[in-house]
């Protein structure tokens, strides 16, 4: 299994950094992670194309995590008849609604065709399998988009024997040391230095401490905002305790898991 980088960023334009989106891969099999303004112009250069996406799942509806959606189903429709037979979407609490919300704001151009599309909403501790992936959710602290809606959720994703996580957007809590226990890999944000405090997302200290507590093999950061350039990122995350592999998320970069 290897994780791909299509977006390290966030929503503030940045100009080495792509809004989220990731990709696992494992076997031949594809899974995108979220799906960030512009992450799709990334999948060539990944050695992506419409062939082979099957499965999109998404942590969250903030938009700066799932505004390519809308993209990527249009582009499907555009890449007929060459796309996989049916796309499965994965997504909390909600996600039914928001994929019927663009279907409504965007007509022909992205409706799927009859058993064309599947749409599975998840909560926290429900797993769901597809080909060589198992995904369980683990919600995590993070603001939800609409009070009606799930949480965001973390995941924990499984294949070929190996188990990676990741955080998606999440703040320090004992939900994130579950999502992060015993994984060769976690993929975890760490949006701002050690000096801001916040309940929503990490830091480089509060990043650390979760991989510390999880015992993860791994340990990947990634969704930077532009404050994290001023600071040495590395450093940080040292001083804060962790000894084990390190490694900052370049967009474009495939990393073994």
């Amino acid at each position: 299994m290897r994780l791909g980088v299509l977006g390290s960023g966030t929503a503030i334009p940045h100009a080495a950094r792509g809004a989220a989106g990731y990709l696992v891969e494992h076997a031949g099999a594809l899974l995108l992670l979220d799906s960030g303004p512009g992450s799709t112009r990334r999948w060539p250069a990944m050695g992506v194309d419409f062939e082979r996406v099957e499965l999109v799942v998404h942590t969250h509806h903030h938009v700066d995590h799932c505004s390519d959606l809308a993209a990527i189903l249009f582009g499907r429709n555009v890449a007929r008849p060459r796309v996989a037979e049916r796309l499965t979407l994965v997504g909390p609490v909600g996600h039914a609604a928001l994929v019927a919300g663009l279907d409504g704001l965007f007509g022909r151009g992205v409706h799927a065709r009859e058993g064309d599309r599947i749409v599975r909403e998840l909560g926290d501790g429900d797993v769901f399998e597809h080909g060589p992936f198992r995904i369980e959710a683990v919600e995590q602290a993070h603001p939800r988009r609409n009070p009606g809606e799930g949480g965001a959720l973390g995941y924990r994703v499984r294949a070929g024997g190996r188990t990676m996580c990741f955080s998606g957007d999440a703040g320090p809590s004992e939900a994130l040391g579950r999502l992060c226990a015993g994984v060769e890999l976690a993929l975890l944000e760490c949006s701002y230095p050690a000096g801001r405090e916040t309940r929503h997302h990490l830091t480089t200290r509060t990043a650390a401490e979760a991989a510390l507590e999880g015992g993860v093999g791994h340990l990947v950061l990634t969704h930077f905002y532009p404050e994290c350039d001023a600071v040495d990122v590395r450093a940080e995350v040292r001083a804060a305790g962790w000894r084990g592999p390190l490694t900052l998320a370049e967009d474009l970069r495939w990393i073994e898991v």
